[in-house]
């Protein structure tokens, strides 16, 4: 009897590879939630929320007065989470569970998020609320009438509709209908809207009234009626999102709306006209005096670019901040719980929880992808040891940390800061050395035009243990010995242990600058800025003017130089789109013979909803356009001249291209099969168990990419776009705007293609 060989097979993974929070269709998925801890943001957070649910409504019969809560925090902190845990909080206390709405502001427009907003509403929903109110009028005048109470407890209950009560006992329509109308134009303090919204109580209005919600151009039926403006300014869509505010919050109801991710709104780079910041002021204090509860959820610089007044209606602000040791371990014995059935914080320790909270500085999400990623190393130990020990160690940790969060290459972040000296008008040498010493050569030597000295700048990779620590503090320590007057900035291009950062922090009288692509260019400028003034002054007036004379002339000439290599780039983007129209007048000629011989057809799959397709066609047309293998390869056999075939093959003796393209191609494929799965799941979506069937999609593509990190491309970024015709290579482009662009569309995709699947499923 043979015995195999074979492995065990792996265990199952309790924590997310990307460590993104599940957003679902909450009716749909009442029950799926994610491993919850409660951190010192969460308690402050309910227990506003709570206060507002739990206070006694006004006396006099006015409405409870409302509340606007802020949660702030940087990526992966957990601010989506939280929003969720709210609404879902907030629906288990209501009687109605419609009533706590949860957002996400991606369109980056107040219109779209309006547009959304009321889908989420549905016109049921929107008609239900009005009825309520037709309800309350019918039932006074029963009362006045002094009819049975059997009908008011029936129309109480709801066992009958309004309208069922007055075609029964044969009451005026029209006369309480009119009513309806005069109420809901004081409730919603709009003419418009109490109009429109009576008309849903009148059979043939509906799909009228719903298209001029959703901010159609009004139908003739509503022009009539005086209805002539369609709600498609941002203005108009605050101020409409007020009015159903006022709808659902009024009648001593609650009301909860959850907006997340407002910084795609409200950031330093789109400050909103000043029209429409005036809008959302009026919006938050129409919210307040409704009775609801506004929770807006964003970076940082959501909040700041608010003017004062603005500010001012947002009474609570709840600040994300990172895990602690203690709220980590808490997290991984629940995670573990959750799949295993058992509490437990094996395979990790102790001291490799804390190790692993410091390196991820208590980010949630870092944390999340790292216990991911270690767990896994670990059982492939195990299992590949033939029973070893299923433990996890620091060097794993270490390993994780930097597999996943890999930084820019050397060659690239030396760039970066190349280009925003260049761009600062800044005098500076490159690779400069200060002393005699080998470590006192700096990286950028930065000089000022009124101030003695200068300023150091030296680039690091991560920073994660001692040996990290010893080598940057020798370099320190050098450049200190060489220029003890020097002022000094610690690059950090990947991420610093806490450990760590607090040696430092000791040693430079601050903590490192990390590289983060979104705040990095302000981060440096302000801190050179700094240091600049902490140098001694000249004391020579003419020499700071010739210097700043100096500056002013780089600047110059550093704008000519981009102006000449965007003038090449162009030159090289005409070229490149002349092949591209001939490749696609090809294929047409091509798909309108059958195909050509001995090629295959093309591919039939079914057109996926407009938001997920173009999440997909992102993905795909990102990988090819940094790669251009495709077009390289076809004007390679498309007789091309000897110029075409050399820089084929210079690209491909290129090792660092080699992989990275074939690392670009992987992800390629691995989003097409992802596409033509969900393509596939669309056929099924009607089934009870379908959404779990999506989440299994989601899970295998997840953990396919968690072995293609986006960081192996970085080769490519360097590299200009294809142009063999036109002489091998066009002029180098920004490469920080071509990793934006990857990085945008292929940075925590399934969760985006979920999301996008349930917003485009019918309300």
């Amino acid at each position: 009897m043979s015995v195999s060989s074979d492995p065990p097979p792996p265990r199952k993974n309790p924590f997310s590879p990307m460590a993104v929070a599940r957003i679902t269709d909450f009716d749909a998925d009442p029950d799926a939630v994610d491993v919850a801890i409660t951190t010192d943001a969460t308690r402050q957070a309910l227990a506003h929320l709570t206060t507002y649910l739990d206070a006694p409504p006004a006396r006099g019969g006015r409405d409870r007065t409302g509340t606007v809560v802020a949660v702030l925090g940087d990526y992966g902190t957990g601010k989506t989470h939280l929003a969720v845990r709210l609404v879902r909080h907030a629906r288990q206390v209501l009687a109605d569970p419609t009533h706590a709405l949860y957002l996400d502001a991606t369109a980056e427009s107040f219109i779209e998020l309006y547009r959304r907003f009321m889908q989420k509403l549905g016109r049921e929903g929107v008609r239900a609320q009005v009825s309520e109110y037709y309800a309350d009028i019918v039932a006074d005048s029963l009362q006045s009438s002094g009819l049975t109470s059997d009908m008011l407890e029936w129309l109480g209950s709801r066992q009958l509709e309004p309208q069922e009560v007055v075609e029964r006992l044969g009451l005026m329509e029209s006369a309480l209908l009119r009513k309806v109308q005069d109420t809901l134009r004081e409730v919603t303090n709009n003419k418009d809207f109490g109009t429109a919204l009576t008309l849903l109580l009148r059979p043939g209005f509906e799909h009228s009234v719903w298209s001029w919600l959703l901010g159609g151009t009004p139908d003739q039926v509503l022009v009539e009626r005086g209805i002539a403006t369609p709600i498609d300014t941002e203005v108009a869509a605050l101020e409409a999102m007020g009015v159903f505010a006022l709808l659902f919050g009024g009648r001593q109801r609650r009301f909860v709306l959850a907006v997340d991710e407002l910084d795609k709104i409200f950031s330093a780079d789109s400050r909103p006209q000043a029209r429409t910041m005036a809008a959302f002021q009026t919006l938050l204090q129409v919210f307040a005096k409704a009775g609801a509860c506004l929770v807006l959820c964003g970076l940082p610089d959501f909040k700041s670019v608010l003017p004062p007044a603005v500010r001012q209606r947002i009474p609570y602000t709840v600040v994300m901040s990172g895990l602690s040791q203690g709220e980590v371990r808490e997290f991984i014995t629940l995670a573990q719980e959750q799949v295993f059935g058992t509490r437990q914080l094996a395979p990790f320790t102790v001291d490799t929880t804390r190790y692993l909270r410091d390196i991820a500085r208590g980010n949630a999400r870092n944390v999340i992808r790292l216990c991911h990623r270690v767990f896994r190393m670990a059982d492939d130990n195990a299992r590949t040891s033939g029973g070893g020990d299923f433990a996890v160690t620091e060097d794993m940790v270490r390993q994780a940390a930097r597999d996943l969060f890999g930084s820019l290459s050397s060659d690239d972040i030396d760039g970066v800061v190349r280009r925003l000296l260049d761009a600062n008008g800044l005098d500076y040498l490159h690779r400069h050395l200060l002393g005699v010493a080998e470590d006192s050569l700096v990286d950028f030597w930065v000089t000022f035009p009124d101030r003695t000295g200068g300023c150091a700048v030296l680039l690091s990779r991560s920073l994660l243990d001692n040996s990290d620590v010893g080598a940057v503090m020798r370099r320190i320590s050098a450049v200190r010995e060489a220029d003890p007057d020097a002022e000094l900035i610690l690059l950090v291009n990947g991420v610093v242990a806490d450990g760590v950062a607090i040696q430092l922090r000791e040693l430079l009288g601050r903590e490192p600058l990390v590289y983060v692509e979104r705040t990095f260019a302000d981060d440096f400028k302000a801190l050179v800025g700094a240091t600049s003034r902490r140098l001694g002054g000249d004391t020579d007036p003419l020499s700071a003017l010739r210097s700043q004379m100096d500056r002013l002339t780089r600047q110059q000439s550093s704008i000519y130089g981009f102006i000449e290599q965007l003038t090449e780039h162009v030159d090289g983007v005409r070229a490149s789109s002349d092949r591209q129209l001939g490749a696609i007048q090809r294929q047409l000629t091509a798909l309108a013979g059958g195909g050509a011989p001995g090629r295959a057809a093309p591919e039939a799959s079914g057109r996926l909803p407009g938001e997920v397709e173009r999440l997909f066609r992102d993905a795909v047309d990102a990988l090819e356009e940094l790669t251009q293998v495709d077009v390289m390869f076809e004007e390679a056999f498309d007789h091309a001249p000897t110029a075409t075939q050399e820089a084929v093959h210079r690209r491909l003796r290129t090792p660092e291209f080699t992989q990275a393209a074939a690392q670009a191609v992987f992800m390629q494929k691995a989003v097409q099969a992802f596409r033509a799965a969900v393509s596939q799941w669309y056929q099924s979506a009607g089934e009870p168990d379908a959404e779990d069937q999506l989440d299994e999609l989601c899970g295998i593509y997840d953990g396919i990419v968690e072995f293609l990190p986006l960081f192996l491309l970085d080769p490519l970024f360097k590299l200009p776009p294809w142009s063999g015709r036109a002489g091998g290579l066009v002029a180098e482009v920004n490469q920080g705007s071509r990793r934006s662009r990857v990085h945008e569309a292929l940075r925590n995709l399934s969760p985006r293609v979920r999301r996008a699947v349930f917003r485009s499923s019918p309300a």
